[in-house]
């Protein structure tokens, strides 16, 4: 983070609380639920301050205490209502306030935007894990094991979905990760998906035809597919076993990604 952005967005914090928590009350309905939640977004702007102050790093003291705060928070509101909020993690939309203000501050560019998806991401992943070893049904599961569940989504900029996979792809795992992508492209109309495979634990020739499978279910709802996260171990082994993801556009990194979408938005290319 550069400390130009860092001084912004401390400023962006400290002195629009009030428009952000406006923004954040209009996912309620309820009075009561909305004082609620007055409360918690007020409180989570004061933990977010400290964890930009942290340069937004996911080890450190400032992001420990967050995760604290929300695991309290998901035992104050409800486990439904924290992990299925709007379908999706409360969490992940916590940031939806701020890249509102991003915007109309001119801020609300590719290296910023991903940055701060990045840590909500991650964070978000935490309390994921955190919540999951806890559970009675998997007390034997390692991290390993609950990694493999997850396949994190959320929209990071307008019209573009990110889908981070961890651990092993099947062809259940896949049915149930283009389910959830096809409900969110037919609510949101999404146009692009950036789908990160470089946690996939073990890339082969049936990974590559689930992931085949996801780019052609994607491209029937009219969206484009992108993947990232190839490194060179992936590259490696691909060239290996002579397996070839065809026209899909692959990409070291999800930066490298988002600048395409974007020239493409703009007419660049």
């Amino acid at each position: 983070m550069t400390q130009e952005f860092k001084e912004k967005l401390l400023g962006i914090v400290r002195n629009d609380t009030e428009e952000m928590i406006a923004e954040w009350l209009q996912f309620f309905e309820d009075d009561e639920q909305k004082d609620d939640e007055h409360r918690h977004y007020d409180d989570f702007l004061g933990f977010f301050e400290e964890c930009v102050e942290a340069d937004l790093d996911i080890k450190s003291d400032a992001t420990g205490a967050m995760e604290h705060f929300l695991l309290k928070l998901q035992k104050i509101i409800g486990e439904d209502a924290f992990f299925n909020f709007h379908n999706s993690v409360y969490t992940c939309f916590l940031k939806f306030p701020l890249f509102k203000l991003l915007e109309q501050k001119g801020l609300f560019v590719a290296t910023n935007i991903i940055q701060i998806t990045r840590f909500f991401e991650a964070m978000t992943s935490h309390i994921m894990l955190h919540f999951v070893s806890k559970n009675r049904l998997f007390q034997e599961s390692s991290t390993k094991e609950l990694a493999e569940r997850e396949a994190p989504m959320s929209e990071i900029w307008e019209g573009v979905l990110m889908v981070s996979i961890v651990g092993t792809l099947d062809s259940q795992r896949i049915l149930e990760i283009i389910d959830k992508v096809l409900n969110h492209l037919e609510q949101h109309g999404t146009r692009h998906v950036v789908v990160d495979i470089s946690e996939i634990f073990d890339i082969n020739s049936e990974v590559t035809s689930q992931l085949m499978k996801l780019n052609n279910a994607i491209h029937f709802m009219g969206a484009k597919a992108y993947i990232t996260g190839v490194t060179a171990n992936i590259a490696k082994s691909l060239t290996h076993l002579g397996i070839s993801f065809g026209d899909i556009k692959t990409y070291v990194a999800t930066k490298q990604a988002i600048q395409e979408i974007v020239a493409l938005s703009q007419g660049k290319l």
